[in-house]
């Protein structure tokens, strides 16, 4: 894992303004979102992680057409969401990051563990099991080698108990003697940075919003919550985002349709599990 990641954590809990607004990362005058200069290296960098999707083993299983083009789920919300919520750590930390610093990275690169944070999108569409991520004996030996070795992984975007249950058995792929285990709203991980005192539901589209798929927003049979997967030294080493898509709270951050204050809880969620991810 990088050791000089601690140097950014060191300053962000020193120096950084929350309400101070960097002047790269606002908006334009046209609306579109700010860019960055690609050559400029970074310290962190976000990585997403391609696996092998149901039904086959070979990276080409089912996925979706929901952006005009096949995609696979793993690419879920990319890279709008990766990049934006980079431009989030940039105007709320003084972390040295860029909205062109992320990856898209199969498990089974061995240059993934030279990166201490892992996004996982769960994505499953249509809402029955036996759809998503399904990943094979390697990369679940890449997930708890990565994790054992003080890596982190969040996942996110996945709804429901059919999908709960599926979750389960790729989870014992990886660890066969854990079991995730809900966070209370007093964990550190909910106070690393911003002060959070809910976890509220970031609704997505393919989801929650009128696509016939069995979900209504804040329906109280489908609660949300940030659950954990710990070591034997009770580290937390994963996150798993559950009946919530903070994957499109922030792709959808400049777009007028989406409404701010779900993008604001995604925003929330993602940079404190950042910062608690690199300062533990």
């Amino acid at each position: 894992m990088r050791i000089a990641h601690f140097i950014s954590i060191l300053l962000i809990m020193l120096s950084a303004d929350i309400g101070g607004v960097r002047a790269d990362s606002t908006p334009s005058e046209t609306g579109q979102p700010p860019t960055d200069d690609p050559a400029v290296e970074h310290e962190f960098v976000f990585v997403r992680a391609k696996y092998t999707n149901y039904p086959g083993h070979d990276g080409s299983g089912y996925g979706h057409g929901f952006s005009g083009t096949w995609r696979q789920w793993w690419e879920t919300d990319f890279s709008d969401a990766d990049r934006n919520l980079l431009r989030g750590l940039q105007r709320y930390t003084t972390m040295d990051a860029s909205s062109e610093g992320f990856k898209a990275m199969p498990l089974t690169d061995p240059t993934l563990f030279e990166y201490p944070f892992l996004y996982i999108n769960m994505k499953r569409i249509p809402l029955y099991s036996g759809n998503g991520p399904d990943f094979n004996p390697q990369e679940a030996a890449v997930l708890r080698e990565y994790m054992m070795r003080g890596g982190f992984v969040m996942l996110d975007d996945f709804w429901g108990p059919e999908h709960w249950q599926d979750f389960l058995v790729e989870l014992a792929k990886i660890f066969p003697d854990r079991r995730p285990e809900k966070l209370p709203i007093e964990h550190p991980i909910f106070h690393s940075f911003f002060d959070i005192s809910e976890i509220k539901q970031v609704p997505g589209r393919g989801v929650t919003w009128g696509l016939g798929m069995g979900f209504v927003l804040d329906n109280a049979d489908y609660p949300t919550a940030v659950h954990g997967v710990f070591d034997d030294h009770g580290r937390l080493m994963m996150t798993v985002n559950f009946n919530t898509d903070l994957g499109d709270g922030w792709e959808h951050t400049f777009d007028e349709f989406y409404p701010t204050r779900y993008c604001n809880e995604a925003y929330k969620i993602g940079i404190n599990t950042i910062i608690y991810a690199l300062s533990h």
